[in-house]
């Protein structure tokens, strides 16, 4: 039985660059893992027995085409089955793109602990770390990016921020936070839009981290 399942892969992002830039960190783990851009597969039954699941993919899709307006995917049940999971003691890394144009009244939004609102174009901006003694954060030290910048509503009662990023504009917006839900756990990072962006080597500490805090090691 595989131990994590990845989805991965739209209208913006490369399912192969995805896979590539954070396949690397879930085989370092140990991690037999599943990976996917069927999102449609996403339900309780996919995630029975696993310890992990991860997503680099935004919430819309475009049925008829790219010509007409964008449908959110993700159906009633599987916001259900992501939250029961996550509840039970699961896991839930939540990559980039994974917090935008998702059902946000629901099981879904609860879980994440976040919403996307908007983001500049690819370029260079700064991350500073927030919190240094946490454990996703070892080895962590502030540094520069080529990107989207990420700009999320959060919940600031429950959401620990790991993260922020500053563009060279001076804005700034949260760029990975953690929670725990229920009996399980959740870490959103902002990185990811490109294969380079994953392969950042503070980007893959950062992942790295999150798998091990996300299953308690």
């Amino acid at each position: 039985m595989t131990d994590a399942v990845m989805l991965a892969g739209d209208r913006y992002h490369k399912a192969e660059e995805a896979f590539t830039g954070v396949g690397t960190v879930l085989e370092a783990a140990g991690l037999e893992t599943e990976f996917t851009e069927d999102f449609a597969s996403i339900d309780s039954a996919k995630l029975a027995g696993k310890k992990l699941l991860v997503f680099h993919r935004d919430g819309m899709e475009w049925p008829n085409g790219h010509d007409e307006p964008p449908e959110r995917w993700m159906q009633p049940h599987q916001e259900e089955a992501i939250e029961a999971f996550v509840q039970g003691g699961g896991a839930f890394l939540v990559l980039h793109n994974s917090a935008w144009n998702y059902p946000w009244q629901g099981g879904y939004r609860r879980t994440v602990g976040g919403y996307f609102q908007f983001h500049p174009p690819f370029q260079l901006f700064d991350v500073h770390v927030e919190d240094p003694d946490h454990p996703i954060t070892q080895g962590v030290s502030d540094y520069e990016i080529e990107d989207e910048q990420h700009f999320l509503w959060f919940d600031y009662d429950r959401a620990h921020v790991l993260t922020r990023s500053q563009g060279k504009d001076g804005r700034e917006s949260v760029a990975g936070f953690c929670h725990e839900y229920g009996d399980g756990r959740v870490v959103y990072l902002g990185h990811g839009h490109r294969l380079s962006s994953l392969q950042h080597p503070m980007a893959q500490k950062l992942m790295t981290n999150a798998v091990n805090w996300l299953l308690r090691r």
